[in-house]
């Protein structure tokens, strides 16, 4: 489920290039009803473990599962970046924008047609509407991978930002190609747009409706940079029903009225925020 200038990476822009994040992917993983990928988690996979860790100076809780470090549900995080030391923009900062804006990549063989056109359709809409380049990888040593993940899920996840080698977007078999534009959103460096400093003033948390242990999914990531207004619009903005525990929204407008989630593809902001980062 997946939000937008400068960087947030959480250190980076968010749009906070927690930009007007689309939604959390999950790491938990979606609910396969609502394409919603931070919703639930697979019975298959290893332990979750919670855990704390720093991210560019502010302390941070995220789960490690098969041996990633999952944060807001679908957001990696490399080991150097949760580390405990306390040293700011360890992080995201310090690895920050993709070198003039191109993001190489490469598509597993085992895909299939139906992702494979897809994320040629996401691939599309970046390179036609945003100033960065996702171009087909022939020996670049720092790209980006897709891989397939579940066969019946409809999320995905996707290491954030600029990191250098291999990096991965995971997407499942029924993953819309508005979450693979999330998905796509966080590798360019874009965090959830519920995270950003000023949320508050156009969202209300309903943390009464929230799983039982999931609310630090909802915790405001400050050390990033807000880039223009509020979006709830965006690609990168959660579900409303984000880790719902009863079928209730654990997301409202400021007002306490509901919102209609949008997972179709980039707002105007989206764009603007993506722009603002890669000029």
């Amino acid at each position: 489920m997946k939000t937008k200038s400068e960087f947030h990476s959480k250190g980076w822009i968010t749009k906070m290039v927690c930009m007007n994040m689309i939604a959390v992917l999950a790491f938990s993983s979606c609910d396969k009803s609502n394409d919603d990928p931070v919703t639930n988690t697979d019975p298959l996979s290893q332990k979750e473990e919670v855990k704390k860790g720093q991210l560019n100076g502010q302390s941070i809780t995220y789960v490690k599962k098969d041996g990633l470090n999952f944060f807001q549900g679908d957001i990696v995080l490399s080991d150097q970046q949760v580390s405990e030391d306390g040293v700011a923009n360890k992080g995201g900062a310090s690895f920050s924008r993709w070198p003039s804006g191109r993001i190489y990549y490469t598509v597993a063989g085992n895909m299939g047609s139906i992702n494979a056109n897809k994320i040629t359709s996401a691939i599309n809409e970046y390179n036609s509407k945003t100033n960065t380049q996702w171009v087909l990888r022939t020996n670049q040593s720092n790209y980006v991978e897709f891989i397939f993940g579940s066969a019946t899920g409809s999320d995905g996840w996707a290491h954030i930002g600029y990191q250098g080698g291999k990096q991965t977007i995971s997407l499942d078999q029924y993953i819309s190609v508005g979450s693979v534009i999330h998905e796509m959103g966080h590798t360019v460096g874009l965090y959830h747009e519920h995270c950003r400093k000023d949320r508050d003033q156009y969202l209300s948390i309903q943390w009464a409706n929230i799983q039982d242990g999931q609310a630090y999914n909802f915790n405001i990531y400050s050390s990033g940079t807000d880039i223009g207004p509020f979006n709830i619009n965006s690609v990168m903005m959660y579900w409303p029903n984000s880790y719902s525990k009863n079928g209730l929204p654990t997301i409202k407008r400021a007002n306490n009225t509901t919102f209609t989630y949008n997972r179709t593809g980039f707002t105007t902001g989206d764009i603007n925020t993506i722009n603002a980062m890669y000029p």
